[in-house]
């Protein structure tokens, strides 16, 4: 029996955490690509394969339990869709995916395909954190293969948690060059927060390494023109910023029940990200 849709119209149903296994390519007139994967959904792990064809450009998918569209509230039809744009957005960052394979996985994502149809772009959307599992690397990916055509190769991980009330002001992220390191400060993951703040932090943090410090009359500067315009690329920037200015106050107060911001002093306003 076909499950009735539950999803937010615009907001995709999120296929859980992949984890990449070995690779393997066949040669030939039609060269392939084969990936081995493991899908984290609902405590369970389940397998499966992709495989890559440039010529015409295809991805084809295939899950080996059934079960695994059983844990969804959406049917399979809408899951695959999603799943395979997860995938291919994973692929793209992945270092071991051959490059000539990344552009097949570009024109995919792109909608280039001759014989498939087009995987479905991510509708913007405003909607809040919520309770579910916050899948940071999916984000990075989705952000990296939107905006930065896959180039941006950095870790993405949760801040440490601090306890207690904080006085002036937090950053939301921050980048390490050096280690090529993003940190994303875990007061994001409160249950009010817009998912669109979540992914400006994110995007901003994969901006310092798109547009490097730049030193200019003497002075070392991150956020200098070349660095804001392309931040101003993500699609949601306005209404991420709008929402920071009216709810800072939660943001800085100590982080307590889901959903229930501890109440704070007035402390000066914050800046989005470092």
């Amino acid at each position: 029996m076909k499950k009735a849709s539950t999803q937010i119209q615009g907001n995709p149903p999120r296929p859980g955490n992949i984890v990449f296994g070995r690779a393997r390519e066949s040669g030939g007139d039609t060269p392939s690509y084969f990936r081995i994967f493991r899908c984290r959904k609902g405590g369970f792990d389940f397998m499966g394969q992709v495989k890559l064809e440039p010529e015409p450009p295809a991805l084809h998918l295939e899950v080996f339990s059934e079960n695994y569209f059983e844990e969804f509230e959406v049917s399979r039809d809408e899951v695959t869709p999603a799943l395979k744009r997860k995938i291919l957005t994973q692929l793209l960052s992945d270092r071991v995916t051959p490059e000539r394979f990344k552009d097949t996985v570009r024109s995919l994502l792109q909608g280039k395909s001759a014989e498939a149809e087009p995987v479905p772009e991510a509708e913007p959307t405003s909607e809040l954190i919520g309770k579910g599992e916050i899948d940071l690397d999916e984000i990075f990916g989705q952000l990296n293969a939107e905006y930065f055509d896959g180039k941006i190769t950095a870790r993405v991980e949760w801040g440490k948690k601090v306890n207690g009330k904080n006085r002036t002001s937090f950053r939301f992220g921050s980048y390490d060059p050096e280690q090529k390191l993003i940190r994303i400060h875990p007061r994001l993951q409160q249950d009010f927060v817009p998912r669109s703040v979540l992914e400006l932090t994110l995007y901003h943090e994969m901006c310092h390494q798109w547009a490097p410090v730049k030193r200019k009359k003497g002075m070392w500067r991150a956020h200098h023109p070349e660095f804001k315009k392309k931040e101003r690329e993500y699609r949601l920037y306005d209404e991420a910023h709008a929402w920071e200015k009216e709810n800072w106050k939660k943001l800085l107060g100590p982080a307590g029940k889901k959903g229930k911001p501890a109440k704070t002093e007035a402390p000066e306003i914050t800046t989005l990200a470092g």
